[in-house]
């Protein structure tokens, strides 16, 4: 599917959200009216008073009045909200603090308020790709929410955006937790605990499932592969309908895992389907599934190629284009990944990202090709945030850009000034995978400063066979696929600026063993291929 211009419109009409049908036209004036209607709502805040928000008629005031900003500038107002004030950057209630996934920064806090969760809908949890899905049984969500349902949500405390997000659902009665396998208690867990084990036998019991979901489509990978290694501990508990001691679970979930429905023969047929091999396990287990759903992008498709051992070829749905400051857009279709700006739920602005002092541009000046940084006012209380996101354009729904994440600003490996991102680094181990005849299970690249000159060095881990390849011949044509990928690259390696790759191949295990001190293994995990040495 291609988007052209202005007047290019998605062919198929019923994968969009309803709620973007009616910012198609007009877009721009529809925009401006929900700056106004933040602006009205915050006029009395410590920050709407400081910037005037009662007398801005206009977007060109606005940009006046309000700087660029970034998450910095929240820190202190957000801790004094923490301890007590009103008023500060919002003025609707707030739902509670989000703390970021994170990919780039530790120790980022964002409020969000329930009016924004309020305006995001259901557009999260009833995406049009999983109706027909729906209908015919039972939702599998693997994501790991953490969430104490048993109490109403404090303002104080701190989530991930996910889990905020389910809890308010839940809370508010717009989440039909009958229709998520393992119901109330499998689902949200009031503390960490070995939620891989959970989600697990939970599977396994359910012959059922129409649809397995998860927040990003990563923790798939990590599921299966932990279905590789634990399946016949986990079918030796479920014949003995007891969870072990060891295991430290709420009580809610030791009582509930038991109590799940299942038969011996559903069992044996877990065990002798696993003992074939994991090829399409997926259909060969749950019959009945119709859609694989997970956050993904073009820059980690590797990790979905793996994942696609085990599901086949059933439809992918990048469900949604999110992050802890906004949701900004939903998937065009499945099995893409370009993304149609879900309006309503801020005021949009673009910065142009090719170059440090970009221009500020709105969604009309955009140019098919181009690459921009969104720029946020939200309904939580950030104004004209700059995201950090890098986005190219892909084209327009009516008027609605239509987009695909390239990458974060300040998750690019840059030795010399060559600026290789994530999908560059993704399809060179892409490439080489192909050349070699070799899957690529994970990957990660660091820079090494303790080469002289400075080089990069590469951790692949590969989906099986033999690791015994010859690591410099392996160097030497990764080199080659760098420089044909990225000119500036091939440049700086022609002045020895920069050295040749260096690349160390490692097994499953090894791989996680490096990655566990690293990553946030919390069933809300994004594939990290670029590592910053500590």
């Amino acid at each position: 599917m291609k988007y052209t211009d202005l007047n290019a419109e998605i062919n198929n009409e019923s994968q969009i959200y309803p709620e973007s049908e009616r910012f198609r036209e007009d877009f721009a004036s529809k925009n401006e009216a929900v700056l106004r209607d933040i602006l009205r709502r915050n006029a009395a805040t410590e920050f709407g008073e400081a910037h005037g928000f009662s007398q801005i008629e206009t977007k060109e005031q606005y940009r006046e009045s309000v700087p660029v900003s970034v998450y910095s500038d929240y820190r202190n107002p957000v801790q004094r909200m923490r301890n007590g004030e009103k008023a500060l950057i919002t003025a609707d209630p707030v739902y509670c603090y989000l703390e970021t996934s994170g990919s780039t920064e530790a120790g980022k806090l964002f409020p969000i308020t329930t009016e924004a969760l309020r305006i995001y809908g259901d557009v999260m949890d009833r995406y049009p790709a999983m109706q027909s899905a729906d209908e015919a049984g039972r939702r599998f969500f693997l994501s790991f929410l953490v969430a104490d349902t048993d109490r109403k949500c404090r303002e104080e405390d701190v989530m991930l955006f996910t889990s905020a997000y389910y809890r308010f659902l839940f809370e508010q009665g717009n989440l039909d937790i009958g229709k998520i396998s393992g119901g109330r208690y499998l689902n949200f867990f009031p503390k960490p605990c070995d939620y891989l084990y959970v989600k697990l036998w939970l599977a396994f019991a359910d012959a059922e499932l129409t649809s397995m979901e998860s927040v990003y489509l990563y923790d798939f990978l990590i599921f299966f592969q932990y279905m590789e290694d634990h399946y016949l501990e986990v079918l030796s508990d479920m014949e003995a309908g007891r969870i072990p001691e060891e295991k430290d679970f709420p009580e809610a979930v030791r009582k509930a895992l038991p109590e799940l429905p299942v038969s011996e023969e559903r069992i044996r047929e877990v065990k002798a389907e696993c003992e074939k091999g994991f090829l399409n396990i997926v259909q060969r287990l749950w019959k009945k599934v119709r859609l694989i759903s997970g956050i993904g992008s073009k820059a980690f498709q590797v990790e979905e190629i793996s994942i696609r051992k085990y599901i086949g070829e059933l439809p992918v749905w990048h469900y949604i284009y999110a992050a802890s400051e906004c949701v900004m857009g939903v998937p065009v279709e499945p099995d893409s990944y370009d993304y149609v700006l879900y309006p309503g739920t801020a005021y949009y602005e673009f910065r142009e990202a090719d170059t440090d002092n970009g221009r500020i541009l709105e969604a009309s000046e955009l140019t098919v090709g181009g690459s921009y940084e969104p720029v946020l006012t939200t309904f939580s209380g950030l104004y004209r945030y700059s995201m950090g996101d890098v986005l190219k354009l892909k084209g327009f729904y009516g008027e609605l850009p239509v987009f695909r994440f390239l990458h974060r600003r300040n998750l690019v490996m840059n030795i010399a000034g060559e600026k290789l991102d994530m999908e560059i680094l993704d399809r060179a181990v892409r490439y080489w995978a192909r050349d070699r005849k070799i899957p690529v299970w994970q990957y990660f690249f660091c820079e090494d400063y303790q080469s002289v000159p400075a080089r990069y060095h590469g951790v692949i881990a590969p989906d099986a066979g033999d690791l015994s390849v010859d690591e410099e011949v392996e160097e030497r044509h990764f080199d080659r696929l760098l420089r044909l990928l990225s000119r500036d690259y091939d440049e700086l390696r022609d002045l020895g600026s920069i050295s040749g790759v260096e690349l160390s191949f490692v097994d499953k295990s090894t791989f996680m063993q490096i990655s566990a001190g690293r990553r946030q293994m919390s069933g809300q995990t994004k594939p990290q291929h670029i590592w910053r040495n500590e």
